[in-house]
């Protein structure tokens, strides 16, 4: 018995040399994974047109002029947005796309993207309506209104210099009766200073106790009525500049 048991054990030693030392400690190789590249911002948007005869706008509403259509299943390259979307379409939600060589726009319901709507960057906005849900008559609708808000950007004044304030302007917009020069301070903290004409006052002590670089930017808006609650942004923010506030 004794004896079996030596020759088993020099059996199994015989075995063990016999093998290469790695396969002695040898361990099991990882199966190499496919890592999916991120899609990241500068990669372009793209959208699948879902209807026949699509019609393409100069602008993001319905009552802008159409200068096109495209076919079921036509590929577009997605450029910006207007509106939001909260639960259903309604009618006020836009996608702006390359259309030859320039920009023009879709209402989102007839596009699919490869990109959420809210997550695509905004880039315009819709049409004021008057009372009788109509577009005022003073807007020119051959064109986007706000590719017509084109100028200089000014500032006169310096807090750090002891003024007490600032004089803005800003370029005039066809159709737009009222002006707010929205301030921004270092934390986010926002004061409107609003303005019938393209000069408004940046007031010293109407700002905030926070000391820091301030960002001024102006938004045009069109109303029927003077409380502000009934004002109607024409197009989105646009920044005038920064200053110092000491």
């Amino acid at each position: 018995m004794r004896l079996l048991s030596i020759l088993v054990i020099v059996l199994f030693l015989a075995i063990g040399f016999a093998l290469p030392l790695g396969a002695q400690e040898a361990t099991p190789t990882a199966v190499p994974t496919a890592v999916p590249t991120p899609i990241g911002d500068d990669q372009p948007i793209t959208g699948l047109i879902i209807a026949e005869g699509s019609r393409v706008y100069v602008g993001p509403d319905f009552a802008y002029a159409i200068i096109g259509e495209l076919p079921l299943n036509a590929s577009v390259i997605v450029t910006g947005r207007a509106g939001d979307f909260f639960s259903r379409w309604d009618g006020r939600q836009w996608l702006q796309i390359q259309y030859g060589e320039r920009r023009a726009w879709v209402y989102a319901r007839l596009i699919r993207t490869s990109k959420a709507f809210n997550s695509i960057p905004p880039v315009g906005r819709i049409l004021p309506r008057d009372r009788n849900d109509r577009v005022p008559d003073v807007f020119d609708l051959s064109d986007e209104v706000c590719n017509a808000w084109q100028g200089d950007f000014t500032r006169s004044g310096d807090f750090l210099a002891g003024d007490q304030a600032l004089i803005v302007t800003y370029p005039p917009l066809t159709g737009a009766l009222v002006y707010s020069v929205i301030v921004i301070s270092p934390s986010g903290f926002r004061t409107a200073f609003d303005s019938e004409t393209t000069t408004a006052t940046i007031e010293l002590n109407r700002l905030p106790a926070e000391k820091g670089t301030y960002t001024w930017r102006v938004a045009p808006y069109w109303t029927e009525r003077p409380e502000r609650f009934y004002w109607q942004q024409i197009c989105l923010l646009r920044t005038g500049g920064t200053f110092e506030r000491p």
